[in-house]
C-alpha cells in the first residue's frame, strides 16, 4: 500500500491474518531514540523550580562565558529593542510637549526606580533577560518609574506569611492566582546574606506591575528562555572549541615518547597513578606504562570534519532565536541568499518588536496618566491622544539596487513613501516631509534650486560661494 489508510478501529488484520495497529510513528519507542512520554502537564511543571533554576544559570554562564551565544543575544536586542517615541494628535504644539514629556520621563532618574537605566537601557536589558531568564517583573511605581525584578527573584519562598502559607499549593513559582485561574500577584523575594539567599519580600497585586517574558502556552504562568532548545548546542560549541584549542596547542609541541618496558617504575612515574602532563611549559617528557603511547599528537587539528560539525552546531543554536547563519558568518552567501535570510528574519523580528511596543505604550500611558495628574501636563483625556512607537529601520545593504528598487515600488503604487521611510530610516513620514521642505526654503533663500540631484546642489552652492553671490 503506498498510504496508510484513515480507519476509525484501532487495528485492522493484516492479509497474513494478525492485527496490524495504526497510529503516529512519532507516538512508538524505538531502540534508537528517546521513548515518547504519554505524561501531559503543564509547561510550569515541566520546568519545576529545581530545573528552572538549573536552566537560569546555564544560560546565564553561556551569556558570561561563550562568545558565540552573547553575540547572538546582543544581534537579537539590536534588532528588536530600538524604538523612538512619535506624538501623533495632529496638533504640533501638542505633540512637542508630549514628546519632551516622554524623554525627559525616559531619563533614568526618572525612568528607574533606582536612577541607573533610561528607557531605552531597560527596554533592552529587560529582553535580555526573558531571552536568558524566561521574564523579568517590571513594577509600576508611584511615581511613574519602573523597578525591575530578575526572573530567579520571583518565586515561592520558604518563609512566607501565615496568609500566604494556608495557599502554598495553589501558588505556583511565585505566582498567585484566583479561583478562575486569573492572576493576581507576584511573590517577590529580596538577596540577603553573603550567598545572595533568597527570602520573602512582598507580594506585588498583578494591576501594579508586567511579568515580560516568553509564553508558548495559554496555561503558562512563567516565561520560559527560547534558548532552552539550545542551550546543549552552545554548550557543545563552546566545549569543542575548547578541546579544539587544547589539541591544536599540543600538536605544536615537542614531546619525547618513552614507552615502558617492564613494570619497574622508571624515574618518579607511578604505575598506579595517573600520569600528571603540564603542556604549558615547554617540551615535555611523556614517561609513559608500558604499551603506552602519544598519537593524539598528530597535526591535523582540528581537521575539516570539526569545522563542518561546529558550524552546524552553531546555524542550529542561532535557530533559537531565528538568526539566519549568514548573519554569522557573511561570506558564506552571496546578497539574494542574505537578502533573504535578512527578509525571514525581519518576519520573526517583527512578532517580538510588536510585544516591546505593547509594553512601551503601556508604560507610556501611564507615564502620561502621572504626567495629568501631576500638573506636569496640560489636563486632557489621556484616550484621546495618539502616538507611537517606531521601531529602527533597517538600513540599505546595496544603496543603489535597493532604493532604485523602493522608487519604482512607489512608482507603480505598490508601496509609499510613507511605509518606506518607517522601514528603512525608523523615521515618522511627517518629520522627514518637514525637513525636506524646511531644506527647500534655505535652499532658495541662498538662491538654489532645490534639484532632485543632490549632488548637482552642493555644486551650485560651491559655484555660488566662489563668485560671492549667494544670499548670505
Amino acid at each position: 500500500m503506498g498510504r496508510r489508510m484513515a480507519v476509525r478501529n484501532s487495528s485492522i488484520l493484516s492479509p497474513g491474518g494478525s492485527p496490524f495497529v495504526l497510529t503516529y510513528d512519532a507516538t512508538v519507542a524505538k531502540s534508537n531514540r528517546k521513548a515518547p512520554t504519554s505524561q501531559l502537564l503543564s509547561e510550569d511543571f515541566e520546568l519545576a523550580p529545581a530545573n528552572r533554576k538549573k536552566l537560569l544559570s546555564t544560560t546565564r554562564d553561556l551569556l558570561r562565558n561563550f562568545t558565540t551565544a552573547a553575540w547572538a543575544i546582543r544581534r537579537h536586542l539590536d534588532y528588536v529593542t530600538m524604538f523612538s517615541f512619535q506624538s501623533k494628535t495632529g496638533d504640533d504644539l501638542l505633540d512637542k510637549d508630549i514628546e519632551e514629556f516622554i524623554e525627559m520621563t525616559s531619563k533614568p532618574e526618572r525612568n528607574d526606580a533606582l536612577g541607573r537605566f533610561s528607557l531605552a537601557d531597560m527596554i533592552r536589558l529587560a529582553e535580555q533577560r526573558r531571552v536568558v531568564d524566561g521574564d523579568v517583573l517590571l513594577v509600576w511605581m508611584a511615581d511613574g518609574s519602573i523597578q525591575a525584578i530578575e526572573g530567579d527573584r520571583i518565586l515561592t519562598a520558604t518563609n512566607l506569611p501565615a496568609t500566604l502559607e494556608k495557599r502554598r499549593e495553589e501558588i505556583v513559582q511565585g505566582v498567585v492566582t484566583d479561583n478562575a485561574g486569573r492572576v493576581t500577584g507576584y511573590i517577590v523575594a529580596r538577596r540577603s546574606g553573603k550567598n545572595a539567599r533568597l527570602e520573602f519580600e512582598r507580594v506585588v497585586a498583578a494591576k501594579n506591575c508586567k511579568l515580560f517574558g516568553y509564553f508558548d502556552r495559554f496555561d503558562q504562568l512563567r516565561g520560559v528562555s527560547p534558548l532552552a532548545p539550545a542551550v546543549n548546542l552552545f554548550r557543545d560549541a563552546y566545549e569543542g572549541m575548547d578541546y579544539a584549542l587544547a589539541k591544536m596547542k599540543v600538536s605544536q609541541l615537542f614531546a619525547l615518547v618513552a614507552m615502558r618496558q617492564n613494570a619497574d617504575p622508571v624515574g618518579t612515574a607511578s604505575t598506579t597513578e595517573p600520569l600528571e602532563v603540564d603542556f604549558g611549559r615547554g617540551p615535555v617528557l611523556l614517561d609513559f606504562n608500558q604499551g603506552d603511547d602519544a598519537k593524539f599528537l598528530e597535526s591535523n587539528s582540528p581537521g575539516t570534519s570539526f569545522d563542518e560539525y561546529m558550524k552546524s552546531v552553531v546555524a542550529c543554536a542561532l535557530k533559537s532565536l531565528d538568526i539566519p547563519y549568514s548573519a554569522y558568518d557573511e561570506a558564506i552567501t552571496n546578497f539574494s541568499g542574505q537578502r533573504s535570510a535578512q527578509i525571514q528574519y525581519e518576519r520573526s523580528a517583527d512578532v517580538k518588536r510588536g510585544q516591546i511596543r505593547d509594553l512601551l505604550d503601556h508604560i507610556t500611558a501611564r507615564r502620561i496618566e502621572t504626567g495629568i495628574a501631576s500638573g506636569e501636563l496640560s489636563r486632557f483625556n489621556v484616550k484621546s491622544l495618539k502616538w507611537e512607537w517606531i521601531p529602527r529601520g533597517t538600513p540599505w545593504v546595496q544603496p543603489l539596487q535597493e532604493v532604485a528598487a523602493d522608487i519604482a515600488a512607489i512608482s507603480a503604487g505598490l508601496t509609499s513613501r510613507e511605509r518606506v521611510i518607517r522601514e528603512r530610516l525608523g523615521a515618522d513620514a511627517h518629520d522627514v516631509f518637514k525637513e525636506l521642505a524646511h531644506e527647500a526654503e534655505q535652499l532658495q533663500d541662498l538662491g538654489l534650486s532645490p534639484a532632485a540631484d543632490g549632488l548637482g546642489v552642493f555644486m551650485d552652492y560651491a559655484r555660488a560661494s566662489t563668485t560671492g553671490d549667494t544670499n548670505e
